[in-house]
C-alpha cells in the first residue's frame, strides 16, 4: 500500500484507462482470451475500484492539509468540522489495523471520494501549492453575488481591451479558467460530503488547465 501510495501522488494516473489499456494488451497475449473475444467487464470494474481507492488513499494527507489550510468546512458547526476531519484522519492506516479493518477503511475511502477523477486529486494538490490565489480570490470576495458582478465587469472589459494583444489575452484566459476551478475551495460547506460533491461538478480538467493555477 505504502509503494502504490508514492506511485499514486506522484503521478497523474487515469485508472480506468490504464486498466482497460492492461486487460486489452493481455486478451492479445492470452491465447485462451483471444478464444472467448471478451474481456471481463465485471473484472476490470473490480481492478479500478481498487486501484482508485489506493489513488484516493494515496493524497488522504494532502486533501485533509487542503480542507484544514484554506478553512473549507465551517466553523460555525465546530463538531460537524470535527467530524469531517477526524472521519478523514481515520481513513490513514495504522499498521496495527486488522486486514478486516483495512477492507472496511478502503471501502469508506471509496465511497467518501468515487465522484472525484484523478484531475480532481492533481487539482486539490496545485491548489494547495498555490493556496495564495484561493487567499487572493478570498479577499476580493469574488464569488459573493456583488463579487461575481464585479468579476464579470472586470472580464467584459479586459476581453474588449485585450481583443489584440494576444499575451494580455492569454494572462485573462488563465485568470478566468483559474477563478473557476478555485470556487469549491473558497466556498465554505458544511461537511466533507458538499466539498466533494462541488469539487466533482468540475469537469474538463487535464494537466493543461492546472497550469493556468500554477501560472497565475
Amino acid at each position: 500500500m505504502e509503494y502504490l501510495k508514492t506511485v499514486f501522488h506522484n503521478k497523474n494516473i487515469n485508472v480506468k484507462e490504464e486498466v482497460k489499456a492492461l486487460f486489452a494488451n493481455c486478451s492479445n497475449t492470452d491465447q485462451k482470451q483471444e478464444n472467448t473475444g471478451t474481456i471481463p467487464l465485471r473484472q476490470i470494474e473490480q481492478v479500478c475500484e481498487w486501484l482508485q481507492t489506493c489513488q484516493y488513499y494515496s493524497h488522504l494527507n494532502t486533501i485533509i492539509e487542503c480542507v484544514q489550510k484554506l478553512n473549507i468546512i465551517s466553523n460555525l458547526n465546530s463538531n460537524k468540522n470535527y467530524e469531517s476531519i477526524d472521519h478523514l484522519q481515520k481513513l490513514i492506516i495504522n499498521v496495527n489495523v486488522s486486514l478486516k479493518e483495512i477492507s472496511e477503511i478502503c471501502k469508506n475511502i471509496y465511497e467518501c471520494f468515487q465522484k472525484l477523477t484523478n484531475h480532481h486529486l492533481q487539482l486539490i494538490k496545485t491548489i494547495l501549492e498555490c493556496s495564495n490565489i484561493v487567499q487572493m480570490m478570498k479577499k476580493f470576495d469574488l464569488y459573493s453575488t456583488q463579487g461575481l458582478h464585479r468579476f464579470q465587469e472586470i472580464r467584459d472589459n479586459l476581453t474588449t481591451q485585450f481583443q489584440l494583444q494576444e499575451r494580455n489575452n492569454m494572462i485573462l484566459n488563465s485568470w478566468i479558467i483559474s477563478y473557476a476551478l478555485c470556487q469549491p475551495f473558497v466556498s465554505q460547506v458544511e461537511n466533507l460530503e458538499e466539498f466533494v460533491d462541488n469539487l466533482a461538478k468540475l469537469l474538463n480538467i487535464d494537466e493543461s488547465t492546472l497550469e493556468h493555477i500554477k501560472g497565475s
